[in-house]
């Protein structure tokens, strides 16, 4: 541990020196690539998905392919833009009212409340189309001019086709002995198209999964017109919804309690959105609209889709769910579209801006009914039906935001979630959460906020979060979590609480320099199994506590070169019987642009730790559409190495090779996913065309 210290230390203070010698009048005022992929993985780097098929991934990316305009953007609209509250959307249109229009989006900087941290974090996902001369940068250089819409093979309109090729290069035991019928890669193919002229969007994808036999084994599609009349949205094929805070419907992830102690906690209320990931689940297939009249949106929506299932032959129930998408093994192609929803459902959505109030209400059928699991939660759903009505609220009152909303689910149970956020221009902001989950609440389609994040069942909690802004170079956010599970789950037979704490500062020691620290504890009550007087395993309810140790050095040597380096440390300790462990990592990685159309970056990364208990997750750059928050653990170093092409203003080229080895296993993984030997390496490959 000693030498990674060492080598950490080093690192800075050649950084620092290197940092004195940069001309920084020849830095750009613009690097907006850098930015946003740190913007990234400050709202992803707590999503743990076994998928690297993000929803959440692919929103942010389609929103940066669409900004929005300044100057005609919606309050409403701006707010779904990440890190822009209720309180700044409010704040941008009363500007741009004062000053007729955006000239240009640096203006954004005289808005009460964005501070530099914030613009360059949101600079991305917004244009102005009247600017004289506006540009999106990637590092040192030119990615597209945002004048440039009209250029194509037909007139407004750009269309994209995406491509992408991964694989593992170690052969897996599912391979070798037939379990997985076909070839080692995933393969991904995606082809949309924004009209400007009529409102038109429009979306196909296909994707097979490795050891799968079919390149359409998933696929995806659906058209959209938006703001054309009375009409706000039409989508026919494949959409998602999302409605007030995810109690009622939500249809699909959502950011998690992070370092964004404030902003990241309430959801945006999105609505209606076409639906182009790849995660085979968690999405409608049928049509939706919304219709506009005055200030009341009014939305239909209705959905026939399948699903992956086991099925209890005996009964003809369905005996439990699957949301993987692997249809590898005869097991798994077995339950494929196994089960199948129907569903249907509106919504009345009253906006004023100061006022939001929405009443949703859906029923649903189900091919097969649900069998009763009274082993691991005797009020999870069961049945063939199902339904929900809730209602939200949001009010907007100068600087105090309050908002929440109630669901009852068809079990009769009433769930709750109402929170009050305070903002302090460019001071401080404040929110107070409280939220309620009844264990009786048995939902289908929700997805609230809580401790075992989109679980909106058994658990009630009282959140308190602050962000300050006591310096200009400084940001510090911390946040305090109270929760309990008042009912018995599956892994603990009586009831549990515990409690989080978060502190994490960001300091600009410099103009180019950037320096974070953080510390977390979360204890928490679980199961625990001990061996007796007797020479019996019994199961015991201890406190578990976990405590995260990091700091990192965000270092920008010249406008071509970007340096960053993280030190994580993990304290995983029992009460009574036992069980502590630790781990630590340290990483190191490179951003360079040698010219205005190639890009390198480069990682290596260093760990140990006990366990798997004691474990890392380490969120890292990835090709376009792939999200890798990779958990890290046992003995042994990762590197990896990406590279971007871009030749033309039409053409892009990507792609990351990545090595694990671990130090004195003889394989990793189980089953049919068993490697023989200690690395573990994959390949990534992806190509973008803009017609």
């Amino acid at each position: 541990m000693k030498h990674i210290l060492i080598f950490s230390f080093l690192i800075f203070v050649t950084a620092i020196k290197l940092n004195a010698q940069t001309d920084t009048s020849k830095i750009p005022a613009d690097t907006n690539y850098i930015n946003y992929l740190n913007g990234e993985e400050i709202l992803l780097e707590n999503i743990f998905e076994d998928s690297e098929d993000s929803k959440l991934l692919d929103d942010l990316d389609n929103l940066k392919r669409n900004p929005l305009d300044l100057n005609t953007a919606s309050q409403e609209e701006l707010e779904t833009i990440p890190f822009i509250n209720s309180f700044i959307s409010k704040k941008i249109i009363e500007y741009r009212k004062l000053k007729i229009q955006f000239k240009t989006k640096r203006e954004l900087l005289l808005v009460e409340g964005i501070t530099d941290e914030i613009y360059e974090l949101i600079k991305i996902y917004v244009i102005v189309k009247q600017s004289a001369y506006e540009v999106v940068r990637e590092i040192d250089k030119e990615m597209y001019s945002e004048l440039n819409n009209n250029y194509g093979i037909i007139k407004n309109t750009n269309i994209r086709y995406r491509t992408r090729f991964q694989q593992d290069l170690q052969t897996k035991s599912g391979f070798l002995d037939g379990s997985y019928p076909g070839t080692k890669a995933k393969i991904f193919n995606q082809l949309s198209f924004v009209n400007s002229k009529f409102n038109i969007d429009g979306n196909v994808t296909l994707e097979k999964d490795a050891g799968e036999t079919s390149l359409t084994d998933f696929y995806s599609a659906f058209l959209e017109l938006k703001n054309t009349g009375i009409v706000k949205e039409i989508v026919v094929g494949d959409y998602s919804l999302t409605f007030g805070q995810g109690l009622g419907m939500w249809g699909s992830t959502g950011y998690s309690k992070g370092s964004l102690a404030v902003d990241a906690v309430k959801k945006r209320n999105i609505g209606i959105k076409g639906y182009s990931s790849v995660n085979e689940s968690q999405f409608f297939r049928g049509a939706a609209s919304t219709f506009n009249i005055k200030k009341f949106d009014f939305t239909f929506f209705y959905s026939n889709n399948y699903f992956d299932a086991s099925i209890d032959t005996t009964l003809d129930e369905v005996s439990s769910f699957y949301f993987d998408g692997y249809h590898r093994t005869i097991s798994e192609q077995n339950r494929k579209n196994s089960g199948r929803e129907r569903l249907f459902g509106g919504r009345i959505y009253f906006n004023n801006n100061i006022l939001r109030l929405g009443a949703t209400y859906w029923n649903s059928k189900f091919s097969k009914p649900v069998k009763a699991d009274s082993t691991k939660n005797l009020y999870s759903f069961a049945g063939d039906k199902a339904d929900m009505i809730s209602f939200d609220y949001d009010v907007n009152v100068k600087n105090l935001n309050l908002y929440g909303e109630l669901a009852r689910s068809q079990s009769g149970s009433i769930a709750g979630l109402s929170a009050l956020q305070l903002n302090f221009s460019k001071t401080a902001e404040l929110i107070f959460l409280y939220r309620y989950y009844p264990e009786q609440f048995s939902p289908v389609h929700s997805f609230g906020f809580g401790e075992n994040n989109g679980n909106t069942q058994n658990e009630q909690g009282f959140y308190t979060g602050l962000t300050l802004y006591p310096y200009k170079f400084l940001i510090i956010n911390t946040y305090f979590d109270q929760f309990k599970f008042p009912y018995r789950t599956y892994f603990n037979p009586i009831a549990t609480q515990g409690n989080d704490f978060l502190f994490n500062a960001d300091w600009k020691f410099d103009r180019n320099i950037l320096i974070n620290f953080r510390y977390k504890n979360e204890n928490k009550e679980e199961t625990q199994t001990v061996t007796d007087e007797f020479g019996r395993d019994t199961k015991k309810i201890v406190n578990r506590n976990q405590m995260n140790f990091r700091i990192g050095f965000d270092y920008k040597l010249s406008d071509k070169i970007n340096i960053r380096s993280r030190y994580d440390y993990v304290f995983v300790g029992y009460d009574l019987y036992g069980g502590n462990n630790k781990g630590s990592m340290f990483y190191t990685d490179f951003k360079f642009a040698p010219s205005h159309v190639f890009t390198v970056a480069t990682r290596f990364i260093f760990f140990q730790t006990d366990d798997y208990d004691s474990r890392i997750y380490e969120y890292e750059d990835d090709i376009r559409g792939v999200m890798s928050n990779t958990s890290i653990y046992g003995k042994g170093s990762r590197w990896y190495i990406m590279f971007n092409y871009k030749p033309f203003r039409s053409l892009e080229f990507y792609g990351k090779y990545a090595e694990t080895y671990l130090d004195g296993v003889k394989s990793i993984g189980t089953g049919n996913d068993l490697i023989q030997g200690d690395i573990n390496n994959r390949l990534n490959l992806g190509m973008e065309i803009f017609f």
